[in-house]
Protein backbone atom coordinates (compact mmCIF):
# COMPACT_ATOMS: atom_id res chain seq x y z
CA UNK A 1 0.00 0.00 0.00
CA UNK A 2 0.74 3.67 0.15
CA UNK A 3 2.44 3.69 3.56
CA UNK A 4 5.46 5.54 4.89
CA UNK A 5 7.51 4.43 7.91
CA UNK A 6 8.88 7.14 10.18
CA UNK A 7 11.29 7.17 13.08
CA UNK A 8 11.46 9.65 15.94
CA UNK A 9 11.41 9.92 19.72
CA UNK A 10 7.76 8.96 20.09
CA UNK A 11 6.37 12.45 20.71
CA UNK A 12 3.08 13.73 19.27
CA UNK A 13 2.11 15.05 15.83
CA UNK A 14 3.65 18.18 14.29
CA UNK A 15 1.44 21.11 13.36
CA UNK A 16 2.47 21.93 9.77
CA UNK A 17 1.38 25.55 10.22
CA UNK A 18 3.75 26.20 13.11
CA UNK A 19 6.25 23.33 12.84
CA UNK A 20 5.72 22.78 16.57
CA UNK A 21 4.82 19.46 18.19
CA UNK A 22 1.25 18.86 19.23
CA UNK A 23 1.00 17.12 22.61
CA UNK A 24 0.98 13.31 22.50
CA UNK A 25 -2.59 12.04 22.56
CA UNK A 26 -3.88 15.34 21.15
CA UNK A 27 -5.17 13.49 18.08
CA UNK A 28 -8.28 12.68 20.14
CA UNK A 29 -7.79 8.93 20.05
CA UNK A 30 -7.77 8.20 23.78
CA UNK A 31 -9.22 4.72 23.25
CA UNK A 32 -6.28 3.75 21.05
CA UNK A 33 -3.82 5.24 23.55
CA UNK A 34 -5.46 3.24 26.37
CA UNK A 35 -5.31 0.03 24.33
CA UNK A 36 -1.62 0.59 23.61
CA UNK A 37 -0.90 1.25 27.29
CA UNK A 38 -2.67 -1.98 28.25
CA UNK A 39 -0.27 -3.92 26.03
CA UNK A 40 2.96 -2.69 27.66
CA UNK A 41 4.63 -3.25 31.03
CA UNK A 42 7.70 -1.89 32.76
CA UNK A 43 10.18 -4.44 34.09
CA UNK A 44 12.12 -4.25 37.35
CA UNK A 45 15.20 -3.32 35.28
CA UNK A 46 13.37 -0.24 33.98
CA UNK A 47 12.85 -1.46 30.41
CA UNK A 48 9.43 -1.25 28.79
CA UNK A 49 8.13 -4.46 27.19
CA UNK A 50 5.42 -5.42 24.74
CA UNK A 51 3.16 -8.07 26.28
CA UNK A 52 2.46 -9.59 22.84
CA UNK A 53 6.09 -10.38 21.94
CA UNK A 54 9.68 -10.06 23.20
CA UNK A 55 10.19 -6.42 22.11
CA UNK A 56 11.88 -4.34 24.87
CA UNK A 57 13.27 -0.82 24.98
CA UNK A 58 14.25 1.67 27.69
CA UNK A 59 12.08 4.32 25.97
CA UNK A 60 8.36 3.95 26.63
CA UNK A 61 7.49 5.74 23.38
CA UNK A 62 9.47 3.23 21.32
CA UNK A 63 7.40 0.37 22.76
CA UNK A 64 4.14 2.28 22.26
CA UNK A 65 5.04 2.93 18.62
CA UNK A 66 5.97 -0.75 18.16
CA UNK A 67 2.63 -1.88 19.57
CA UNK A 68 0.64 0.48 17.34
CA UNK A 69 2.60 -0.62 14.25
CA UNK A 70 2.79 -4.36 14.88
CA UNK A 71 -0.07 -5.48 17.12
CA UNK A 72 -3.01 -3.12 16.54
CA UNK A 73 -4.94 -2.83 13.30
CA UNK A 74 -7.15 0.24 13.50
CA UNK A 75 -7.11 1.04 9.81
CA UNK A 76 -5.10 3.88 8.38
CA UNK A 77 -4.43 7.54 9.12
CA UNK A 78 -5.19 10.14 6.45
CA UNK A 79 -3.22 13.37 6.08
CA UNK A 80 -5.43 16.41 6.63
CA UNK A 81 -3.41 18.35 4.04
CA UNK A 82 -3.07 15.99 1.07
CA UNK A 83 -4.92 12.74 1.81
CA UNK A 84 -1.75 10.59 1.99
CA UNK A 85 -2.41 7.40 4.00
CA UNK A 86 -0.17 5.82 6.66
CA UNK A 87 -0.56 2.84 8.96
CA UNK A 88 0.34 4.63 12.20
CA UNK A 89 0.15 8.07 13.79
CA UNK A 90 3.95 8.12 14.06
CA UNK A 91 4.33 7.52 10.32
CA UNK A 92 1.80 10.31 9.71
CA UNK A 93 3.82 12.66 11.90
CA UNK A 94 6.90 11.97 9.77
CA UNK A 95 4.92 12.38 6.54
CA UNK A 96 3.55 15.77 7.68
CA UNK A 97 7.03 16.94 8.61
CA UNK A 98 8.68 15.72 5.39
CA UNK A 99 5.96 16.63 2.93
CA UNK A 100 4.53 19.79 4.45
CA UNK A 101 6.62 21.38 7.24
CA UNK A 102 10.08 20.76 5.77
CA UNK A 103 8.88 21.75 2.29
CA UNK A 104 7.50 25.05 3.65
CA UNK A 105 10.81 25.75 5.40
CA UNK A 106 12.83 25.04 2.23
CA UNK A 107 10.56 27.37 0.26
CA UNK A 108 10.85 30.02 2.98
CA UNK A 109 7.15 29.85 3.82
CA UNK A 110 7.41 28.67 7.40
Amino acid sequence: GNYEEGYDDGSGMIDPNTGMPIAAGADGNKELDSLIQSKMVRSVSGFWSCVSCDYQRPNRGDVANHIEAKHIDFGSVSCDYCGFMTKTRKAMKMHVFRAHVKKQRVLGLG
